[in-house]
């Protein structure tokens, strides 16, 4: 094993250990020592990584944030040219925003446990407000990229305010914290069905 994949490992040690800490205790009452005595590391080994627990906690979240926001604009993308030019059924057409929301449902159930405890009451408020932020911004996007001749069901304001995420993360959190959840595929069927066909009819 060389340099960086060592590096690699011992970081994704702090992270799992923390995450596992913050789910059992909360985030207030983790500290770096209980975080290094878990990992079998010194304090010193943290620190090369991370300035403290709030670092840690930033870098987790980003990279989580980060992740999603990739795969959201690549749903974005799709969802724009999907309106502008239907074709074939949006459930079973490989070119269709579906599938790029499946890929996102993907994501966060393989992330289950870093969103699940972030998201609860031992987690992050501010993670909340983050994952709000973030798909409110993207959503928006989606509304003022959709080309003109798009016939809207509904006036603009009434629109935004059914794409946009406050009810989405709510949306996500409960399905996260399902304890027989429904697959990507399903819970993607759902949004589709429930944001993109309530909002948007073709012209």
């Amino acid at each position: 094993m060389n340099r960086q994949d060592k590096k690699n490992l011992t970081r994704t040690k702090i992270t799992t250990v923390f995450i596992n800490l913050v789910h059992q205790k909360g985030f207030t009452n983790t500290t770096i020592s209980d975080i290094t005595q878990q990992a079998g590391l010194s304090r010193g080994t943290f620190y090369v990584y991370f300035l403290d627990k709030y670092d840690l906690l930033e870098k987790v979240e980003n990279n989580l944030l980060k992740h999603i926001e990739t795969l959201s604009t690549i749903t974005i993308s799709k969802t724009v040219s999907w309106l502008d030019n239907p074709s074939g059924d949006i459930l079973s057409t490989p070119s269709s925003p579906y599938f790029s929301l499946i890929n996102i449902f993907n994501y966060l159930g393989n992330n289950r446990f870093f969103f699940q405890t972030l998201l609860s009451e031992n987690g992050d408020k501010q993670f909340i407000y983050k994952m709000n932020c973030l798909l409110d911004q993207l959503f928006k996007k989606l509304y003022t990229n959709t080309s003109d001749h798009i016939l809207q069901a509904l006036p603009s304001d009434y629109t935004i305010e059914l794409l946009t995420s406050s009810r989405l993360v709510s949306i996500i959190d409960h399905w996260l914290q399902k304890a027989n959840p429904e697959t990507p595929s399903d819970v993607a069927k759902i949004l589709i069905q429930s944001r993109l066909f309530a909002v948007y009819q073709p012209a």
